[in-house]
């Protein structure tokens, strides 16, 4: 099943991240990073803060129970990029809820990109 990011992200150009979604069968989803509308094509590679804010965005798309309107970045811990990322690739991404404690949540984000471990996070939000 394919979806655009608006149906998930009520982020605008250009800070969404995400310009595809494919939702596969195992419960991960597939994104290709924006380019936002080319505003972003020609930084190589992406740096690590913008690749953060990608998985930070997934969690809105992987964990529909937070009200977007109200979700708020709050932490990111443990952030690694396993390998350089341009605007355009595909990543799969895994979210998965660590942790709750009361309007905070903790993820763990993984994210893979020709078939090796590209990104990986602890995002914690609140909303």
């Amino acid at each position: 099943m394919s979806a655009t990011p608006r149906e998930g992200i009520p982020h605008g150009f250009p800070l969404r991240l995400v310009e595809k979604v494919e939702r596969g069968h195992d419960g991960r989803i597939v994104v290709a990073l924006a380019t936002a509308d080319g505003f972003l094509a020609g930084v190589r590679p992406w740096p690590v803060t913008l690749v953060a804010e990608a998985l930070a965005q997934a969690i809105l798309l992987l964990d529909p129970r937070r009200d977007e309107a109200a979700l708020r970045l709050v932490g990111l811990d443990a952030v690694t990029l396993d390998q350089a990322l341009i605007a355009g690739d595909r990543l799969e991404i895994e979210v998965c809820e660590l942790a709750a404690f009361g309007r905070l949540r903790r993820y763990s984000c993984r994210a893979s990109s020709r078939g090796a471990p590209a990104a990986a996070a602890e995002i914690t939000v609140a909303g």
